[in-house]
């Protein structure tokens, strides 16, 4: 009587794989540091202070405004303060960027990352500052 033949069973167990749109792709194997979270937190947590003033320049700013008038135009400080805004708005948004790559990536680009929402806060405050005209 012959026994059936038993499936090859492979040396190496399989490797998971993660869907992209190149097809399938092996996962990312780099562990993350222990401490990968220092560097967003400070970043966000100094990101908010300097956002807090920034909301407050931009509630205040429409005073510079007051002595506008047909006689003496604005539209340089009304400009300002729209670009402003947007900054302000995209700061607010980038709160979250700098978690992924600093857990993903080196310290270095962890720090880097974390910087994006304080560049984007101040570069709103300076806009608002030179277009009111204190800077």
């Amino acid at each position: 009587m012959s026994t059936p033949a038993r499936p090859q069973v492979p040396t190496q167990p399989p490797r998971p794989q993660s869907p992209s749109a190149a097809g399938f792709l092996p996962v990312d194997r780099i562990q993350p540091r222990r401490t990968w979270w220092i560097a967003p937190l400070v970043g966000v947590l100094v990101a908010l202070v300097v956002q807090l003033v920034a909301a407050l320049l931009l509630l205040l700013s429409p005073m510079a405004l007051d002595s506008c008038s047909a006689a003496n135009p604005c539209g340089g400080t009304e400009a300002a303060i729209g670009v402003a805004l947007v900054l302000f708005l995209l700061a607010l948004l980038s709160l979250g960027v700098p978690w992924y790559p600093a857990k993903r990536k080196s310290l270095g680009v962890g720090i880097a990352v974390s910087l994006i929402p304080l560049g984007l806060t101040l570069a709103s405050i300076g806009t608002l500052l030179i277009g009111i005209g204190v800077g």
